[in-house]
């Protein structure tokens, strides 16, 4: 707001007390606008308990913040009681209490939390065991402040913390690392949660050190996108370890150690960037995933004298070697800077640090561009604990708190990707379907494009279908070893291949996850960023089922050997159990009520090649409305799914793994169920016909009764050919006419004849003439159903007689 100030023609006093306004006035504007913070959005929640402060602060994926609280004891402690509190994306407060298996509270500062599965922290801790030595563990607690058990990851004799690293592969948990004393080599272990996430267990230890005797300046971990980690160092070397010395200085070195998902040991050191002559230090920044997507940064502090310069280090998982290249930051923007950390849309955030009663406080923070050129700064009203990132919405946040409230306040950021923005993949350009899209129901591909060349690697494609509560798996496979994934000529666009019971549901979202390493390059086997949970999203048209209506059926599944074994040493009520449990799950892998699946209980047992095995019965009862799929398509679906089974849910139900994938579903028709009606008839006929017979030959024992079952049958098989063509006369459209024209020709043709023969045998036979004429209408009768078969005729050599 712009205030001009005009010449007043007033006495001395009036001018005094105008001026004292004007100042004050001024004052209103000018002084809050020192205090004045600009944030982007900010959420706010009133605490209920006073005093609690930050202990730490992380986010998931998914945008879900997680902050712990604490209440302080004194400076040098707080309390063993624990607030946490999640935030998740729709802003909704998830508030829990919990406590720590603290004996004593003589040290409890390095509270860090870490979000590896949705739903739970693993928040490590240090306590006092005496002798000067402390213990560090992570402690699994749910959202809802449900604890799991406590696990030491390390006891040491100084007060340095290791913290936890987390893997970009979330199935392969996380690596704790810690450097022993100030100078030493680092120490990691590679930890897994259970399936419950309750439990923690480290089976794999090993050291990261550097080439023998390089001296770490200091070192950074992170975590790679095959799910392996990296360990950097920041090393000197002194002269009597045969370093090059220049100036009498030491050489500065950055090495680089690769610790592989297989892998118990680490690869050995590799120098990525070697001080050029004349500079003192060197400072290693954050290192992580380039934000192109392909290869991976390291950023430097590089002082000279009292010059100091960014530089970044760019290298590669698969080949050696690396480049870089100077950052252009101004010199004012660098001096102060404590931490810097490269930003997954590109660009680095610069953060200034500072320590306060044994704290380390945020006091400041700038961004800059992929080129150095600081674009944004973050002013801060007073420092905070700590300020992080929003990977998924390109945001930083950091955590506000008094003595009643907190608050969440956070500031976009530009972003530098040229692709990958809404999938979080910068090297994918675009995919079949898009995102938010709607798609036809049993679509049988989906494509992927990326702006490099590709091939495709170990890393998995899956697709899930949920409804918004609980997701429902679908299919999963590799393209190094599958037959489902094909490549363009270009290499680049990926078409891979659905199974017709993945896209079943009508009006459902399905989305799929692709691996870190479902592809890597064509160039040097770099694996490439997958595209994670929720992603990659889309719907089901609201289309009804295109049900043609089939009464229930009941169909066949084998067990294969070892469901046989296992299935025959159960008990009667132990079978009864497992078929039920079996027609549940398959039921929501399909997935339709469990209503409508049933297993019976009878079975039986067959020998292939002398190998037992046990077929089962599947009863699939009839929809009962459009939105449900019809029975054949029920047992279509069911047969993909056995026959897939090593990519589908079969395989991961302890149940449903027992089936036989090489039978598959079959429906064995039960001929008498089906055609009974039909044989009932035909027996009725025959019996009433053999009665005609015997009647017949019983009052004229001389005549040809045997005409009977020609006249019968004659009529049966006209009978059979017209409704042939009626029913299924169009199953083959191209014999349709052929079949109408062959049927009116025989009629016409057996109808000409018959004619022909009761004219010639009238005027051939007096007997026979005689004969039509006193049964003149019955003469007319089987002329005319001569026309069906001329055989007919031969009841009226009866009849004469």
């Amino acid at each position: 707001m712009r205030v001009r100030l005009s010449r007043l023609e007033l006495g001395p006093p009036s001018l005094f007390f105008s001026i004292l306004f004007i100042t004050f006035a001024l004052s209103l504007f000018i002084i809050p606008s020192a205090e004045a913070q600009s944030y982007d959005y900010k959420l706010t929640h009133n605490e209920p308990t006073t005093g609690l402060t930050i202990a730490d602060a992380t986010a998931d994926l998914d945008g879900t913040t997680i902050v712990c609280l604490k209440k302080p004891l004194n400076k040098q402690c707080s309390v063993n009681n624990f607030y946490l509190r999640v935030i998740l994306p729709n802003n909704t407060v998830i508030a829990s209490t919990f406590k720590l298996p603290l004996d004593s509270f003589d040290y409890c500062f390095n509270i860090e939390t870490t979000v590896l599965t949705n739903g739970w922290i693993y928040l490590t801790y240090m306590r006092s065991i005496g002798n000067s030595r402390f213990a560090q563990y992570v402690f699994p607690i749910a959202y809802n402040g449900s604890r799991g058990v406590p696990m030491l990851l390390a006891d040491f004799n100084d007060t340095l913390p290791g913290h936890i690293f987390k893997s970009m592969v979330p199935e392969a948990g996380f690596l704790y690392a810690k450097q022993v004393g100030a100078n030493g080599p680092v120490i990691w272990k590679r930890c897994t949660v259970t399936k419950d996430r309750s439990v923690v267990d480290c089976p794999d230890d090993g050291t990261f050190a550097p080439k023998d005797g390089a001296q770490i300046r200091n070192f950074g971990i992170f975590s790679t996108v095959g799910g392996g980690f990296s360990c950097v160092f920041a090393t000197q070397t002194p002269n009597e370890y045969g370093a090059k010395i220049v100036n009498n200085k030491a050489q500065l070195e950055l090495e680089i150690l690769f610790l592989d998902p297989d892998a118990n040991k680490a690869t050995k050191p590799t120098t990525i960037y070697t001080g050029p002559p004349g500079i003192d230090k060197i400072t290693l920044g954050d290192c992580g995933l380039s934000y192109d997507g392909y290869g991976y940064t390291c950023l430097l502090l590089v002082s000279t004298g009292r010059n100091q310069k960014l530089l970044q280090v760019i290298f590669h998982s698969t080949r050696p070697g690396a480049s870089n290249a100077p950052l252009k930051t101004a010199s004012k923007d660098i001096v102060g800077v404590d931490k810097i950390r490269p930003l997954f849309n590109g660009g680095y955030l610069l953060l200034y640090n500072f320590a306060k009663d044994g704290e380390i406080l945020v006091k400041g923070a700038k961004m800059i561009d992929p080129e150095g050129k600081t674009i944004q700064t973050i002013s801060l009203v007073k420092p905070v604990p700590m300020l992080n990132v929003y990977p998924r919405n390109n945001t930083i946040w950091y955590w506000e708190n008094d003595s009643t409230s907190w608050s969440i306040v956070s500031h976009n950021l530009p972003n530098y990707t040229k692709y990958g923005g809404t999938y979080q993949s910068p090297n994918v350009i675009t995919t079949t379907p898009l995102i938010d899209s709607e798609i036809a129901t049993r679509r049988p591909t989906i494509d992927i494009t990326y702006n490099i060349q590709v091939k495709p690697a170990t890393g998995n494609v899956t697709i899930y279908a949920t409804d918004g509560v609980k997701k429902y798996f679908r299919q999963s496979y590799s393209p190094i070893s599958s037959q489902y994934c094909q490549l363009d000529k270009h290499n680049q666009t990926l078409t891979m291949d659905v199974l017709t019971s993945t896209f079943n549901q009508p009006n459902m979202t399905y989305y799929v996850v692709l691996d870190n390493g479902f592809v890597e390059s064509m160039e040097d086997g770099e694996p490439i960023l997958g595209i994670s949970d929720g992603k990659w999203k889309f719907r089901t048209a609201s289309i009804p089922h295109n049900n043609v209506y089939a009464p229930s059926e009941t169909a066949t599944v084998c067990l294969n050997s070892v469901g046989t074994s296992r299935f025959l040493q159960l008990s009667k009520s132990e079978r009864s159990a497992f078929l039920s449990s079996l027609g549940i799950s398959l039921a929501s892998i399909i997935p339709t009520s469990p209503s409508r699946l049933s297993i019976l209980e009878k079975f039986r047992v067959e020998s292939d090649n002398d190998q037992k095995r046990v077929l089962l019965l599947i009863q699939v009862r009839a929809a009962t409305s459009d939105m449900e799929m019809g029975v054949n398509s029920v047992i279509d679906d069911l047969n993909v799914l056995i026959k897939n089974k090593g990519i589908t849910a079969v395989s991961r139900s302890p149940e449903t793994m027992f089936l036989d994938e090489n039978f598959g579903v079959r429906i064995e028709p039960n001929f008498w169920n089906k055609y009974k009606r039909h044989v009932l008839i035909a027996a009725a006929a025959t019996l009433l016909t053999g009665l005609l017979y015997l009647l017949a030959r019983r009052l004229n024992p001389e005549a040809n009764n045997a005409a009977i079952f020609t006249l019968v049958l004659a009529l049966f098989d006209f009978a059979l050919d017209f409704a042939f063509v009626v029913r299924n006369g169009q199953d083959v459209r191209s014999l349709y006419l052929p079949s109408i024209l062959i049927l009116v020709f025989s009629i016409i043709f057996n109808t000409t004849t018959a004619l022909y023969i009761m004219i010639s045998e009238n005027m051939r036979s007096y007997k026979f003439h005689l004969w039509t004429q006193s049964c003149a209408k019955s003469a007319a009768v089987f002329t005319v159903l001569a026309a069906s078969n001329i055989e007919v005729l031969t009841v009226t050599n009866m009849s004469e007689a």
